[in-house]
């Protein structure tokens, strides 16, 4: 990395509570950038999370308040007031907003517009309020960050404006996971006697949980022992009754709602799979996606971008919507060992294209040319 030490401010808020997708890809980046000499002051709603990567000395952990203001007002209204008395000289917003008053350059990581493109999946104040703050901080933002092609196409269509800020900063595979356990070792611990398949992501109508379900009965009379592990929370929205679909279709213990899974448990299900499934009509990268095929396990996805265009050379490709396809798609690789090691083979090399580290390095070049290094 380029020896410019900076002082970068950052919200650290998607490492509090229980992260997930966008808390992991701030974590991996503030890993590489312990090592740069840059000095990183990270922001938290209240105190800061027990977390080993914040121990590093290159990281000042700054607790904003108690924790009991959220949303716009800790961004607008506490954030700039406690970073006014820091000497920033960049501020790093990991998820989708910036604060919008404060006075030093910003740099905006965009992951999707699902807010425009899918507002149904959310409730109408929460998808109007998530619009107009992206539209506002994509125009406040110095620099902006993107995880594909795809969203970057989504971002300049959407916002002409910004087309010389957006820069594609693809992400890594799962360096912060535990390494995989020996795979009977994993199938033991979670007490697997027939084939898994896994589904991981926060689960949203978009994601087409159904769908799966509905494929995975088809396979069931097939495959003893067949199991399916939903992994994520259900943040569906209008709520699906995931139970209740499950019993519908007769599925019993085939399926587990596993909601969110840890790291460790994580690691478990990539080590114990036989198969990986990303359904979805619209997704920015595909992070889960690139983790599983990262540790070997084969995929099934969406043929919609991004899931289409960045993992077509590795997995087999479906109309999310199509169960029948969908059911045929995992046959195939449940019943054909060739097929297996070949999408195995295909995934891990297209994962070891990407790197957080590469990630990191490109992330740090934007932020240097947005404090005018």
């Amino acid at each position: 990395m380029v020896n410019s030490p900076l002082v970068v401010g950052i919200d650290g808020r998607e490492l509090q509570g229980r992260p997930t997708g966008v808390g992991r890809y701030l974590r991996n980046l503030l890993r590489r950038w312990c090592g740069t000499g840059d000095q990183l002051v990270v922001y938290f709603s209240g105190p800061a999370p027990k977390d080993p990567v914040l121990e590093h000395s290159a990281i000042t952990c700054r607790p904003v308040g108690d924790g009991s203001a959220h949303g716009l007002v800790w961004q607008e209204r506490r954030l700039p007031a406690a970073a006014a008395g820091d000497p920033l000289d960049v501020f790093f917003s990991p998820a989708y907003a910036c604060p919008l008053s404060l006075g030093v350059p910003r740099v905006t990581t965009v992951h999707d517009l699902s807010f425009f493109s899918h507002p149904q999946d959310f409730p109408l104040r929460h998808a109007i309020r998530r619009r107009l703050l992206t539209s506002l901080s994509v125009r406040a933002s110095r620099a902006l960050l993107v995880p594909s092609e795809f969203t970057r196409r989504e971002v300049v269509h959407r916002f002409p404006a910004a087309a010389e800020r957006a820069h594609h900063v693809p992400e890594g595979p799962d360096d912060d996971l535990p390494p995989s356990p020996p795979r009977e070792e994993a199938r033991r611990r979670l007490g697997l006697s027939g084939p898994l398949v896994i589904s991981v992501g926060a689960v949203l109508n978009r994601r087409c949980a159904p769908e799966l379900l509905r494929a995975v009965a088809r396979l069931a009379p097939r495959h003893p022992g067949l199991v399916l592990d939903l992994v994520g929370e259900n943040r569906t929205h209008p709520r699906l009754d995931l139970p209740g679909l499950v019993a519908s279709l007769g599925l019993g213990d085939r399926v587990r709602l596993s909601g969110f899974v840890d790291e460790a448990g994580l690691a478990d299900r990539y080590a114990a799979a036989d198969a990986a499934v990303s359904l979805s009509e619209y997704e920015g990268f595909g992070l889960p996606a690139l983790e599983a095929a990262a540790r070997g396990v084969p995929l099934v996805v969406g043929e919609a971008p991004s899931l289409g265009e960045i993992f077509a050379p590795a997995a087999l490709l479906v109309p999310p919507r199509d169960e029948s396809v969908v059911a045929r798609a995992l046959d195939d690789i449940l019943t054909d060992p060739l097929l297996r090691e070949r999408l195995r083979t295909a995934g891990r090399a297209l994962a070891g294209e990407y790197s957080w580290d590469r990630a990191a390095t490109l992330t740090r070049e934007v932020l240097l040319q947005a404090a005018g290094r």
